[in-house]
């Protein structure tokens, strides 16, 4: 895995965490990124001992070392985490403003982002995003 991968799985387990909890279906998006990513076995096994620890948007994901396409990255599967459990709820839609505030996107390139993550999330557990 590149840094920026690293970095992207990280920020993703802190906007999981975001409820207070890191539901099935979140680790399996995580899991699945780590997948797609090509994680090495001590890779993954770091990345899933670091999900184990309750995580915030604020706190833990690394502004400073995510370049843009890490960002719109990171929102894109962001989205799709939300829809793990087949339902976006309202806290959910709250934490993804919170992390276009954060990753300093206007409204319109979220919504750009964001359309496009939709497009995907109905066959989340069959696939994840990777950079190309």
């Amino acid at each position: 895995m590149t840094p920026s991968e690293k970095n992207i799985v990280r920020s993703l387990v802190a906007v999981a965490w975001a409820d207070g909890q890191l539901a099935d279906g979140e680790s399996s998006v995580i899991e699945g990124l780590l997948t797609g990513f090509d994680a090495t076995e001590a890779e993954e096994k770091e990345l899933l001992d670091y999900a184990r620890t309750p995580r915030t948007l604020e706190k833990d994901i690394p502004l400073a070392d995510l370049t843009r396409d890490d960002r719109e990255l990171l929102l894109a599967n962001a989205a799709l985490l939300t829809h793990a459990d087949g339902d976006q709820s309202s806290d959910e839609t709250e934490v993804l403003d919170q992390l276009i505030q954060l990753l300093e996107f206007s409204d319109e390139e979220a919504h750009e982002i964001l359309a496009g993550a939709d497009d995907g999330a109905l066959q989340l557990s069959s696939r994840s995003l990777k950079p190309d």
